[in-house]
């Protein structure tokens, strides 16, 4: 090989491994941005997204996604999207609607650019930005301070309750990960169970339901998971730890005590008598007017932007009932009635392929596999009761997250 040859080789190398230095950096600071402040998951997304698209070795980059079986359903999803406007009585804001499915485009790009040193940092900035998040709660409750629009009945700072309460359960599951799965020193241990407590506790008085149930689900998962293979004291100790740590959760917590009697209250109500205010009677309601669209549009959907338009026609015509209580609506409460009505069983088969692959991703480490079940999990869950990918915080963070573990399967 000639000197220029060598020359020119090293000069890439040096190249790909500032860009990939550059998309560590940003990608840290995205870390701490979903959870602490908005204005930079943009900024930070966007710029991650411009240095792996413009640096050196994007070729290489796509001959190795051509094996990564997640981005493939990344991109047969987003596909299908876009495809649906061709169908869609409203594609004009469906257009508007799928510009934010671009961040999903951080999976190949974090996949193919985090090196294993910034994929620990990273864990380590997001757990402590729950940290931080859940002490600024605890604050407003206690000092009964009024922040922006949280107050003590709602102390949730950094964004809305229901995403507050989704990432605060994937950060307390992703920090007890570490104290399962990573071998270190016992005062380093303490010091994560005890992050692991304070964020549980911002989560219990968080006023988000369904973050709740994602953790409580999350934690049966994760204990399953560390269980296995082990001896039936184990299995059976972790069970028990689980079923204490809902218990500790249930009885420290006259919030979350009286969020649960609201949701049998508004249940009650809406499958017994047909009153359909509240919260879930709402969400009951709409998952009713929901099931007539999807009867309509089974196989493809009404195209993504037209649902909503189905919707309240059909309110407007057949439900009159629901009107007071879910005309408002500007989504369908639900990731799952939101992509059914909007792309059918094709919507729904390839949102199930994403998380299909999330979970058999061949990872080289038990902890990386024990955060895509988390991750996995948590968002399973959420997705009853929130469309967590019409939302930009929760979405970016499960790109964060799904690019993280990624980039351990490609051997990143």
């Amino acid at each position: 090989m000639k000197n220029s040859d060598l020359n020119t080789s090293g000069t890439t190398a040096g190249q790909e491994e500032r860009r990939d230095i550059y998309v560590g950096w940003l990608t840290l600071i995205l870390a701490a941005s979903v959870l602490l402040y908005r204005p930079w998951i943009a900024l930070a997304s966007t710029l991650i997204l411009v240095v792996w698209v413009f640096g050196r070795g994007l070729r290489q980059h796509f001959a190795l996604l051509r094996t990564h079986r997640l981005t493939l359903a990344i991109v047969v999803f987003l596909g299908l999207n876009i495809a649906s406007l061709t169908w869609s009585s409203e594609p004009g804001s469906g257009f508007r609607y799928l510009t934010k499915y671009h961040y999903l485009l951080l999976v190949p790009a974090l996949a193919t650019s985090l090196r294993p040193a910034f994929r620990r940092s990273i864990l380590t900035t997001f757990s402590v930005a729950a940290v931080i998040s859940a002490v600024t709660s605890f604050t407003v409750l206690v000092a009964g301070l009024r922040i922006g629009d949280a107050h003590p009945g709602n102390p949730s700072v950094f964004m809305a309750h229901l995403d507050s309460s989704l990432l605060l359960a994937l950060a307390a599951l992703i920090i007890l990960s570490y104290v399962l799965f990573c071998d270190t020193s016992p005062r380093v241990r303490a010091a994560w169970m005890a992050c692991f407590a304070v964020v549980t506790g911002g989560l219990a008085i968080n006023i988000g339901r369904g973050g709740q149930l994602a953790f409580i689900c999350g934690l049966f998962a994760l204990a399953i998971f560390w269980a296995r293979r082990r001896s039936f004291r184990a299995v059976f100790g972790a069970i028990a730890a689980v079923v204490l740590c809902a218990a500790l959760l249930w009885i420290s917590s006259p919030r979350l005590q009286e969020r649960i009697a609201e949701s049998r209250t508004d249940l009650t109500a809406a499958l017994s008598h047909q009153r359909y205010s509240g919260s879930l009677g709402g969400r009951v309601a709409a998952t009713i007017v929901a099931g007539e669209i999807v009867r309509e549009h089974p196989i493809l959907g009404t195209g993504v932007g037209a649902n909503m338009a189905a919707f309240k026609a059909l309110l407007d015509s057949e439900f009159t009932e629901f009107k007071p209580a879910i005309y408002w609506y500007r989504h369908l409460h639900s990731q799952y009635t939101q992509i059914a009505t909007e792309l059918g069983l094709a919507g729904l088969l390839a949102l199930a392929w994403i998380f299909w692959e999330l979970f058999r991703g061949q990872y080289t480490d038990p902890h990386t596999t024990a955060i895509a079940l988390i991750l996995g999990v948590v968002y399973l869950v959420g997705f009853i009761g929130e469309p967590y990918f019409h939302k930009q915080i929760p979405l970016v963070t499960f790109a964060l997250f799904a690019g993280l573990v990624s980039a351990d399967a490609l051997k990143r």
